[in-house]
């Protein structure tokens, strides 16, 4: 179970997701993904002091949740090439105007 204190910390980054009902080792994907895209600096400084770095690093390579600009920011902070991300291996370009 996830203290109060916890909750009120990660809640407001997890939208559409119950703090109640998750598990910090089990749902660790998730509270990651949706700090590093939408938590503010109480939530990164949680994430940061509460999981591995290879966790974290885990999720930068495998999120497709992530966008390219937290990707590439997240890429910066541990020295991770982009182009070993989903989030740049798997992008698509739409060309407007098209040819």
């Amino acid at each position: 179970m996830i203290s109060n204190t916890i909750k009120d910390i990660i809640g407001p980054s997890l939208w559409g997701a119950n703090p109640d009902f998750l598990d910090l080792e089990t749902d660790k994907f998730l509270i990651i993904e949706r700090i590093m895209e939408h938590g503010g600096d109480r939530q990164i400084k949680f994430i940061l002091t509460h999981y591995r770095s290879e966790d974290i690093i885990h999720v930068i390579r495998e999120s497709s949740y992530l966008s390219p600009k937290t990707v590439n920011y997240w890429c910066l902070y541990f020295n991770l090439k982009r182009e070993n991300t989903r989030c740049y291996r798997k992008q698509y370009r739409h060309l407007w105007p098209p040819s």
